[in-house]
């Protein structure tokens, strides 16, 4: 047992599982080894059956430990049994499915090592790398699936740890600013350190740095987005000790 939920020893420490239920004075053998990171989940299972008043071994004698994995021994007994011509190891630590890649070809047999996103043409005597695709974890997002490298889930987490700002500003015909800039929070205290109004602060920030801005950034969009970015997130750390996601929306006069 590594404490998954689902997993035998867990539903035992919740209940019952397929008709057993463990009681006061039983003895609950756990002769795995706890993987690192698995510890909490495992710890959890063991209090569980504790407060059923179960008594609980484990391998910290180093008597009791019982391996789930094949060894070298194992993995060319059934080489010998099954006589592959081909050989791709699957499930385990990069550093385990090369070793058995080693004793593949040690034996003749034709092995590869294939990791995530990687296409194994079989069609021939020996095993060749036919080419890579997109792997990796997705999410359902509403109804569409994204993928864990997209950025949308670390945009979402950023927004929901940290607020989100959206500043608006219009440039008349001659690159200067119209009017001053205005400020919509969303997820962010009304007010900061100073007891004032956010927004208002955000805004006379944002007033003095149009004010302080040169003409090369006034007519540079790009230039003028970091500034006025910069500011906001600025003038929330001072304030709130935090840095939003910050929309700016440049809008110019023809």
């Amino acid at each position: 047992s590594q404490g998954e939920r689902r997993a035998a020893s867990a539903q035992l420490a919740r209940g019952k599982y397929m008709g057993l239920e463990m009681k006061e004075g039983d003895m609950f053998l756990f002769s795995s080894k706890t993987i690192p990171g698995n510890e909490r989940g495992v710890i959890k299972v063991i209090n569980a059956f504790s407060e059923m008043g179960v008594d609980i071994v484990d391998d910290s004698s180093g008597l009791y430990h019982v391996s789930g994995h094949a060894n070298r021994p194992d993995l060319e007994t059934l080489h010998d049994v099954v006589k592959p011509q081909i050989l791709i190891p699957m499930h385990g630590e990069h550093r385990h499915l090369r070793e058995h890649v080693k004793i593949a070809n040690g034996k003749g047999m034709k092995g590869v090592l294939a990791v995530n996103g990687m296409m194994i043409d079989l069609s021939g005597n020996e095993p060749k790398v036919a080419e890579y695709v997109d792997s990796g974890r997705t999410y359902l997002d509403g109804s569409t699936q994204i993928g864990a490298m997209d950025g949308v889930v670390r945009d979402r987490i950023r927004m929901a740890l940290n607020g989100h700002v959206t500043v608006t500003v219009i440039m008349d015909e001659n690159d200067e600013a119209l009017g001053d800039p205005w400020v919509d929070t969303m997820g962010l205290p009304e007010q900061g350190r100073s007891k004032s109004s956010l927004v208002e602060i955000m805004e006379a920030d944002l007033g003095q740095f149009l004010g302080r801005a040169n003409a090369k950034t006034l007519r540079d969009d790009d230039k003028l987005h970091d500034g006025l970015k910069r500011t906001v997130r600025q003038s929330a750390n001072d304030e709130i000790g935090k840095k939003p996601e910050v929309t700016i929306v440049v809008s110019r006069l023809s």
